[in-house]
Parts: structure tokens; sequence; C-alpha cells
């Protein structure tokens, strides 16, 4: 069997995929310099026209992905073809596939050219997409997260795929440990693997093993048929400078039968550009070498460059009737639950168990701009940001960070969420401000707390808190109970964290949290008699507390 060398779209194709999850890994507390973690995800060719428009303003940090879509422009869908992590990662899910699988027989002889069959055709799907969060976007709501392919992609490795091997990596440390019992008892037992742990992952598996499945049998369909960035880039590439030209096809339909983009019509002659992924595949596939991409005019149909009528593109009355279904879905979060206030000028009604990270833009703008993409989760030391499931901020919020306390309480020495954050949704600041930057504040609930409700003594919120905000009382009668100073509250969650209680006596809420678009969050808060000043130890318990009431690991 003739072999023939590794194809310069897989090499590129390879180095991409590599480089993006670098750069994913590096996404990891402590940050090493000033290494952009985040460039991939400004890439995005959906995110930009989509956030800005629903934003109505240019948003500054996406404006990379302009260069893409000037290069679709001149060479068509080279970003899906050679660029794109999640277009390798399916590819790679495919090759995996075939390795551990045998192909099923339909797979086998996907080769063979087909016949078209009359009916809708599924590439539509990518489009109508595209106008229904278009629609959405024209009164502001952003829903390109449930569709921007490195968003995507960046959430299947960040949040899923990472926690796994590190869940495999704690299991190889315990089976190490075993067969090292005998021989060398301190090996390696000096050496550990935190885990991380995420909501909504199901969503994740649901998602990508039906995307996985489908690989078998539809080679690259999310691309073909459902992503809208596809849509957008194919709507700018319908007859690209690079591309796609036959001299003197034997119409064997080889290359119609394997294109992962179904562009080629099935007589292997005409090409739909705004189908073609660029992968060069028909030209390697094709037995007499009459297929090639060049250089070509825009306007005049050279010898042996027919370009096949765009198939998928949906009629306008579909595509006008999907833009305003997406204006109906924004329309309903306007006058959904979440928004009754929003009419009054008080602005929408706050989700009260929402704590987003230090330096998160207004609510408005913050949901218009995060991108759910995950990494601010990914980076968080303690685990705390963990992505929303429920519809606490309505279905815009979903997946959107949120902080949870009881996971792991937000560090006040770490900035890292805002500094790998691609669209600005939180801001970057220097560790000074991130620390004025309040997110909330804590609640004593009395009929949970040990000392409140059933007279034991418990000082633990008040030897935890990093900013002395907790204080004890002296009640008559009574063992010291805490209390709260709001005004050295930061909202990190350390007291929740640490609180004994299985369901914690003391919580935090987002009240009177600080999100600023812009401005010193030190200066408003000394404003607003904030004294946020971590590593204040707070008081000491009263002295007539004797020293056998307090928890074991507590003193005076």
């Amino acid at each position: 069997m003739k072999k023939y060398p590794l194809p310069a779209q897989r090499v590129l194709q390879a180095m991409s995929l590599g480089l993006f999850l670098w750069f994913l890994w590096r996404a990891s507390w402590p940050l090493a310099g000033d290494i952009p973690t985040e460039i991939f995800l400004r890439l995005d060719p959906l995110a930009v026209p989509l956030l800005s428009l629903a934003q109505r303003e240019i948003i500054l940090p996406l404006c990379p992905a302009l260069l893409v879509l000037a290069l679709t422009l001149a060479l068509g869908r080279v970003f899906c073809g050679h660029i794109c992590p999640l277009g390798g990662t399916l590819d790679l899910a495919r090759f995996l596939g075939k390795r551990i699988l045998p192909p099923a027989q339909a797979v086998q002889n996907a080769a063979a050219p087909k016949a078209a069959k009359p009916g809708p055709n599924p590439q539509r799907i990518k489009y109508l997409f595209l106008a229904l969060m278009l629609g959405a976007a024209l009164l502001g709501v952003n829903l390109a997260f449930w569709g921007s392919p490195l968003a995507l992609v960046t959430r299947l490795y960040a949040l899923l795929i990472h926690p796994l091997l590190l869940l495999a990596a704690e299991a190889g440390l315990k089976l190490a440990r075993l067969l090292a019992a005998g021989i060398n008892p301190d090996w390696p037992g000096y050496i550990s693997v935190t885990p991380r742990h995420f909501d909504g992952l199901y969503f994740l598996l649901f998602f990508f093993g039906i995307l996985f499945i489908l690989e078998r049998f539809k080679p690259r369909f999310w691309c073909r048929c459902l992503c809208p960035a596809g849509a957008l880039l194919g709507l700018l590439s319908p007859r690209p400078l690079w591309r796609r030209s036959v001299q003197g096809c034997t119409h064997c339909g080889l290359c119609a039968g394997a294109c992962p983009g179904a562009a080629i019509t099935p007589d292997g002659e005409k090409t739909d550009h705004s189908a073609c992924l660029t992968c060069q595949g028909c030209v390697r596939l094709c037995p007499g070498g009459h297929a090639r991409f060049t250089l070509q005019s825009l306007r005049r149909e050279m010898t042996g460059d027919a370009a096949a009528p765009p198939a998928a593109l949906p009629g306008r009355r579909a595509f006008a009737a999907l833009t305003g279904a997406g204006m109906l879905l924004a329309g309903a979060r306007y006058v959904g639950g979440s928004s009754l206030a929003l009419l009054s000028g008080r602005g929408p009604l706050p989700a009260h168990n929402l704590i987003r990270p230090p330096g998160a833009l207004p609510e408005e703008d913050f949901l218009i701009r995060c991108l759910r993409c995950g990494q601010c989760m990914k980076v968080c030391p303690s685990n705390g940001l963990q992505p929303v499931t429920s519809l606490a901020a309505g279905v815009e919020g979903l997946f959107s960070p949120t902080l949870v306390p009881r996971h792991g309480p937000c560090e006040p020495d770490c900035h890292a969420c805002g500094r790998v954050c691609p669209s600005f949704a939180i801001r970057g600041l220097p560790l000074q401000e991130k620390q004025w930057a309040k997110i909330g504040t804590a609640v004593i609930l009395p009929q949970r707390c040990l000392a409140w409700a059933e007279g034991r003594s418990c000082v633990v919120c008040q030897e935890v808190c990093p900013y002395g905000a907790v204080r004890l009382m002296r009640r008559e009668g009574g063992v010291p109970a805490p209390a709260l100073r709001p005004e050295r509250c930061f909202g990190c969650g350390y007291c929740e964290r640490h609180c004994p209680v299985r369901l914690p006596a003391i919580i935090v809420e987002p009240l009177n949290a600080l999100r600023l678009a812009g401005g010193s969050y030190q200066t408003l808060g000394r404003e607003a008699g904030l004294n946020l000043s971590p590593g204040f130890q707070g008081e000491a318990p009263p002295p007539d507390i004797p020293p056998d009431s307090l928890p074991p690991g507590f003193t005076e």
C-alpha cells in the first residue's frame, strides 16, 4: 500500500490544537509571567460581531477575531480546517474511534458516490442557528456561548477532561503508594494531586458524547450542520481567492463521498466554497491528480473553477423568521422573573445566591460579555468558581461563573480570574485593587449557629476570616457568639467554607457588592466606608472564655 507523507493541513491542525492545550494548561494558579493564555478565545469569529452588537460597542479585547474574518475573505474557511481546536478535537476523536472500534459497514462505504436525496438540507441548521443568535443580539442578549466553538471546546478541556485527568492521576498515586509500601514506604507519599470538581458536567458529557458518536458516521457533523461560527465564515467565503479547482475530472465521485464539509457535487467537478473546509482531502484522494487549490480571481470564472450554488443557505423568509425568534427569546428575558425591576430604573433583580468573581462588570454588561469558556473557573486556586447550572439568572445566565464558598473561598492574594478572561467580563485588576472589589457580605443565621442556637462554643468563622470581619459578642449567661462587621467583609467565603455545621450557619450573599465598569474599587470602597484589609487578625476571644470550652485546635 502506498504511503503518503503527513499532510501539511494535519501538521498545522496538530500544532494549533497542541498550542491551544498548552495555553490552557498554563492557565493555572499561579500564573507564570504575561503569557496570553486566552489568545485562542480572542480569535473566536462568532464572539466579536454578536457580543459587540449586543453591547452596542466594539469589544476591543475580541478584535483579534477580525483577523480571522479577513483571512476568511481571502482564503476561505481556513480557520475551520486548520486552526479551530474544536475541529481538531473532532478529527482526533474520529481517528481514535477508528483505531479503537472497527468502522461500521456504512462508514466503510462512505467514499462511494451517492446521489443527492431530495428533502431538507441539514446544513441549513447552522445558518438558522446564526439567525437566532443575531436576533437575540439585536435586543442586547448574548446567546453566542451556546454555539461558540472556542468557548465550547475550552469548557470541554477545562471543566471535564482536566478534572478527569486529575482524578486518574490521584488514583494512580494511590495505586503507586500501595505497590511501593513494601519497598519504600516514604515514596511517593510526598506527592499529591488536588482534584477539581465542577457542576453541570452532564451537559458537556451529553453534548460532546453525541458529537463524538456522530463523527463515526458523519465527519465534522458539527462543522457542516450546526456551527454558527462556520455559518458566518461560510457567508464571508462564497468565492475566496484561494479555492478548489478541477481540471480533467473523471467524475469518479471519490472526493464528493469523502468531503467532510459536503462541499463537492456528486460528480466531483463543482465546489460550494462556503461549505469547503479547505482540508485538501479531495486533492490527496484524487487518483488522477485533477483537483488542486490555487489562488484565483474573485470575478472571472476560470477553466475548471465551476462553483456550485450554496445549497445550504436558507430562504429569506426562514432567516427572517429565526431572527424574529431570537428577538422573541430576548424579549422573554426582559419580561422574565429575573427582570421584574428592569423598567423601574433599578435594574434587574439580583439573584440572591449568585456571587460573581471580583472585578466582574455590572450584571447586564457581564452577561453580555461573558463567553462561558470556563477559563476563570479552571484558574481559580480554591476551585470555588463554578458554572451556574440553575435558572437563578435566567437562561442567559447559564454556565456563567459564580463563587460557591462551600467548594472554595476567594483567595485574597489571587487575581487570576480577571487576567485570563478573554472578553474583560471580569476586569484584570491589580492585586491591591482586587482586594477592594467587594463581591458580597456574609450573613449569620442564628438558628443554625452552634453558639447562638445551642450555646456551644465555636469561633471557627472568627478564626479563619482573613479580613477580620467576624467578632465575638459576650452574652450574659451564654457563650460568646459571632457577629459581623459588614464594613470589613469582602465576601470571600472563608467563613462559609469552614463553618463546621453541615448547613452553614454563616453564608455569603451578594449584598453591597461593588460592580464597576471602570474606575477605582479602592476609591469607591473608602467613600462607602469600607475597610478591607487582608491579613487583619480580628479580635481575640473575650478573656473570660475557659480554654477547655473552645473547639480542638483553638486557643485564646
